[in-house]
């Protein structure tokens, strides 16, 4: 999404206290809910941040690591 072209954007809070971010961009109409976005943030940088570890360093070396692997596999089988 460019937002320098002036796209129109609708921030409202739902009914049930969640923020939405409503865009309009020609023939789309999307829908964001911005509180599953920040948690989806936050485990993205957790995430990153396990990746830069030592922790991480020696448990690719043991062979003993699945948190990332599945990620990465289930992203192979399911490419979008």
């Amino acid at each position: 999404m460019d937002r320098g072209k002036g796209e129109p954007k609708d921030v409202g809070v739902s009914s049930s206290g969640e923020k939405n971010e409503k865009v309009i961009s020609g023939d789309m109409n999307i829908e964001m809910n911005l509180d599953a976005i920040k948690d989806i943030r936050k485990q993205y940088k957790k995430i990153k941040r396990y990746m830069r570890s030592s922790i991480y360093t020696v448990a690719m070396l043991d062979g003993r690591e699945q948190i990332v692997s599945r990620l990465l596999k289930d992203q192979e089988d399911n490419p979008t």
